[in-house]
């Protein structure tokens, strides 16, 4: 700093001052510090420089693209004049940020920049209307003023901005910008992000269920997973929220076993491939979530004992093939016929009987997880047209393509399943019975934390595999927040939404559209998210019309 910082009526605008804001982060190294922006205030430098301001997530796939090349714009031409800050306001499951987080963030990178954290988008009235992340500020040192936001550029349109910009404050007229690249209508950015989309193969290894890719498991997940027989009514079976001729979904608004839940089934088709699993994450591995249906009164209305005395009578060869041999389930005075936390017959039994019935119900769900993850889809128009078969899509469906990446899409559904498997807030409406809002992930991280089968748990096969769950927290952020559904299959995955209101995939929408339901409707919970975009009635069909190409039929 070489001057005071300038006296102004300060505001977070074009054309104004910026406070003086600080940030908590790292610098270039990774040494903890925190960043003032006075540190860039230079009034007597000889020319300004630029100071541009990355606004980033961990969870955002339009972000992910530019941390990825951020070695290119600090090699750009004008590099010499640009001073680089990232902030990450989230980070990959949309928690808002912390200091801890920007190592996985760094990991990003391909250069090391000064990140700091602004876990309440500080910068966020910069930006003209609310659009997608990352936002550009380009701010200028010898003023401290706000020159341009932008969001998500190409990045031969912020690098010629930044050249515009340069030459103003240095009294020059700008060249006139470049033609911008362009294949089939899409930007290089997007053509990378397009590729990125291709469908997904093998699902990353689960190391806390050491069966997740034994055949033989496979083979008796397969038959447990239609078998009613495990439920008291004989008539659920996994296959009746999640059948194969509906793309392992239902078809219906909310899941229905012995009753009717407050949510929509999601198909299971690449269940194997998320980071959380149910609509509100919890459950932490697809194993766990196996567990959830068999209890729960509303869907198999079973319990742990009857499950497996079910094994020990009917699999029991097939169960000791893989998992070795069952405890004596036969004897009923020490394992009853029907029983689970919380009922008087199982708090009469020893504890290690407990752990035993309950380990091979933990298996039961490892054997139908490890089926589960053998499921593949077969490749649909859009894999097709990424593979450079131009004519694989209409040239409605490639207008609709392009409004999902320029409406903003595709910062969450991005990759092979068009998913960040992070949690947003985009005020849904509900599907509980009462008519209530539903709190989603809120509820959802102090049911995991509970839960006897998280991946650090007892019935975990590896507890120290992945992180530990000990740091997460709810909070404000969580309340009315939902893991963003998978977009490949989504033509045969209807009704939607975690309430399973919405019909069609053009009602879904039309809900984004408004940037969810207003803030006065008694159907949801939470605020919209600032990075939810608003767009126009032609964008709706468009998208529409794109989103018919995104079949998943399983193979």
């Amino acid at each position: 700093m070489d001057g005071e910082y300038p006296r102004a009526d300060y505001q977070v605008a074009m054309g104004a001052v910026i406070p003086d804001m600080t940030f908590d982060g790292t610098d270039a190294d990774g040494t903890p510090r925190s960043f003032a922006l006075r540190e860039y205030f230079e009034p007597c430098a000889a020319r300004s420089r630029l100071l541009v301001i990355r606004v980033m997530a961990g969870w955002c796939g339009t972000c992910r693209w530019d941390a990825k090349r951020t070695k290119e714009l600090l090699t750009s031409d004008v590099s010499d004049r640009v001073l680089l800050l990232d902030l990450l306001v989230a980070n990959d499951d949309n928690v808002p940020a912390t200091v801890a987080d920007i190592p996985a963030y760094r990991a990003q990178l391909d250069a090391q920049p000064r990140v700091g954290i602004d876990p309440s988008f500080r910068l966020a009235p910069a930006r003209l209307s609310p659009a997608s992340l990352p936002t550009f500020v380009l701010i200028d040192t010898r003023t401290m003023k706000i020159l341009v936001a932008m969001d998500d550029p190409d990045r031969e349109e912020i690098v010629d901005r930044l050249r515009s910009e340069l030459a103003r404050l240095d009294g020059r007229k700008p060249e006139s910008p470049k033609l911008p690249t362009r294949i089939d209508g899409l930007s290089p950015k997007r053509w990378d992000l397009l590729r990125e989309m291709k469908l997904p193969g093998a699902p990353p290894p689960d190391p806390t269920n050491s069966k997740a890719d034994d055949p033989a498991a496979a083979t008796l997940g397969r038959q447990l997973f239609s078998d009613a027989s495990l439920s008291p009514s004989g008539t659920v079976s996994c296959a009746t929220c999640h059948d194969p001729a509906k793309s392992f979904a239902d078809g219906r608004g909310r899941s229905t076993g012995v009753g009717t839940g407050d949510r929509n089934s999601p198909s299971v088709l690449f269940a194997s491939h998320a980071r959380w699993q149910f609509w509100d994450g919890r459950a932490d591995t697809l194993w766990a979530q196996a567990t959830g249906p068999f209890e729960n009164p509303a869907e198999f209305g079973s319990n742990r004992l009857f499950v497996a005395h079910a094994i020990y009578d009917r699999y029991r060869a097939a169960y000791e093939a893989v998992f070795g041999p069952l405890p004596a389930l036969a004897d009923t005075t020490r394992f009853p016929a029907n029983g689970k936390p919380g009922d008087p017959g199982w708090a009469a039994m020893t504890a290690s009987d407990q752990t035993a019935a309950t380990r091979v119900f933990a298996n039961v769900a490892k054997a139908i997880a490890a089926f589960e993850r053998t499921l593949r889809a077969k490749p649909n128009a859009l894999d097709r047209y990424i593979d450079g078969e131009s004519l694989a899509l209409t040239p409605d469906q490639k207008a609709g393509l392009r409004t999902f990446f320029s409406a903003g899409c595709v910062q969450c559904h991005y990759g092979p399943r068009l998913t960040d498997d992070a949690f947003h807030i985009v005020r849904f409406p509900t599907g509980r019975s009462d008519g209530k809002p539903d709190e989603g992930r809120a509820p959802g991280i102090a049911t995991l934390l509970a839960s006897e089968f998280r991946s650090d748990g007892l019935f975990s096969d590896a507890p120290s595999a992945r992180p530990s769950l000990a740091v997460l927290k709810s909070g404000s952020w969580a309340v009315g927040a939902f893991k963003t559904p998978p977009l490949r299959g989504t033509t045969s995955t209807g009704p939607y939404g975690h309430g399973g209101s919405l019909a069609t995939m053009e009602e879904v929408i039309k809900v984004y559209s408004t940037a969810g339901l207003k803030a006065d409707d008694p159907r949801t919970a939470g605020e919209t998210e600032p990075w939810v975009g608003k767009f126009v009635d032609g964008h709706i069909v468009e998208l529409t019309t794109f989103m018919q190409v995104l079949t998943a039929a399983p193979e």
